[in-house]
This record gives structure tokens, C-alpha cells and sequence, in this order.
């Protein structure tokens, strides 16, 4: 017969060790960068015909992917951070961290500079232009909720 009661998972602390690490931005520009490599690695071992894209173009699309990937994820752990200056430096470092190897990896693997790839550079502006909104988006909600909570306290008067 098989028994219904739970057992403990005891690959689940490791899980919460991987979401405590991910907080700093430092580890979330280290798993998008190893999956830029392991990715952009990928997919030059893969033969391709190039119906879709220009020659080349592939590892620059799957390093921007990865670099949205990079701020989407900031963005959101931004949200767990009480003391934000800290974390915002570590976040502008990461992300231009993240850049370089990003180019580095993707000049290794085409032999072109960003500029011969088509409007790479451009997107990779944009999305530092849409971290930088993002940030700022959710820095001013956790703000504006951590205020309502506050004041709903002083209401209550648990404060």
C-alpha cells in the first residue's frame, strides 16, 4: 500500500538557498550570462540555413533575450531590497557587466561588432533606457505600498 503523507523534499532547501542568492544582482547577471553561453553555444554547434535571420544575428538575439531576461528579474527582486542604494549600484555594474560579456561572447562567436548586426546596438539602448523605467516603476509602488501600509497602522493605531 502506498503511503498518502508528505515527505520532506530535501532537494527544496537547496531551492530556497538558489532564491536567496538570486537577490543579489551580481548572481541574476551570472545566470543570464551562462545561459547567453551556454545558449549562443548551442546554437553554433546547430547547422542553420539563415532563412530567417542575416549571418550572425543569432547569438546577438539570444544575448539581448538574456540581457531582458537580466532586467525583468532585477526589476522584480528590486521589490524584496529595504536599503535600494546598495542594490542599485550592484545592478548598474551587473548590467554592464552582463553587456560586456554579452558582446564579448557574441563577437567571439560571429566575428561582427554590434554595429554590423543590424539594430542590436539600438535595442541594447532601449533596454538599458527600459531597466532604468522599470526600476524606478517598482521602486515607486513599493514606496507607494510601504506609505498605505504605514498610514493604515496609524489608523488602526497599532502603530
Amino acid at each position: 500500500m502506498i503511503s498518502m503523507a508528505r515527505r520532506p523534499n530535501p532537494k527544496l532547501p537547496m531551492l530556497e538557498k538558489l532564491i536567496r542568492r538570486l537577490i543579489d544582482p551580481l548572481w541574476q547577471a551570472a545566470l543570464a550570462a551562462g545561459l547567453m553561453i551556454v545558449l549562443g553555444g548551442a546554437d553554433a554547434l546547430i547547422p542553420q540555413t539563415d532563412t530567417f535571420m542575416d549571418e550572425g544575428f543569432s547569438p546577438w538575439a539570444m544575448a539581448t533575450a538574456m540581457i531582458l531576461s537580466f532586467i525583468i528579474l532585477n526589476s522584480l527582486y528590486a521589490l524584496k531590497v529595504e536599503v535600494i542604494i546598495p542594490y542599485w549600484s550592484r545592478s548598474v555594474m551587473s548590467l554592464l557587466g552582463l553587456m560586456c560579456i554579452g558582446y564579448g561572447w557574441c563577437y567571439l562567436l560571429t566575428g561582427k561588432h554590434i554595429d554590423e548586426v543590424g539594430s542590436i546596438r539600438w535595442l541594447w539602448f532601449v533596454l538599458t533606457l527600459v531597466w532604468l523605467v522599470f526600476f524606478t516603476i517598482v521602486r515607486s509602488m513599493k514606496r507607494i505600498v510601504d506609505l498605505a501600509i504605514r498610514q493604515d497602522k496609524k489608523l488602526r493605531g497599532e502603530d
